[in-house]
């Protein structure tokens, strides 16, 4: 039994060598900084201040996001709002001076829609050289 022992120790402590060459195992690895127990009143503390770091973060994404939504419901109002005043503005128009400025009655939503920032702007716009 005496012998058993020693070749199981002789065997862990070569073992603990060639892990800790390769870099694995037990022997490379050290205390890097000192455990402390923290008694029940600090560990409450310490919780109670993470859940209010975390509470405030939650409601600083969440008004951020409402925020957020906010200025893109009202852009997205404008727009439009924009947009019918434009085919407003197009409709009362006559059929010659929209001949002239180069438009269809059929077109007007799809230019209104191009002005406001609705549409991708798809009209060739065509200059005469001088």
């Amino acid at each position: 039994m005496h012998k058993t022992s020693e070749m199981r120790d002789e065997a862990q402590a070569q073992a603990l060598r060639t892990f800790a060459g390769n870099g694995f195992g037990d022997a490379a690895i050290g205390r890097t900084e000192p455990h402390v127990l923290l008694d029940s009143v600090e560990l409450y503390h310490l919780a109670l201040a993470n859940r209010s770091y975390q509470l405030r973060e939650i409601i600083g994404a969440t008004l951020q996001a409402v925020g957020d939504f906010v200025r893109q419901t009202i852009t997205r109002w404008k727009r439009q709002q924009h947009a019918r005043a434009t085919y407003l503005a197009l409709r009362a128009l006559d059929a010659h001076i929209l001949r002239d400025l180069g438009f269809h009655r059929s077109e007007l939503l799809s230019v209104a829609a191009e002005v406001a920032g609705h549409a991708d702007l798809t009209r060739a716009r065509l200059r005469r050289p001088f």
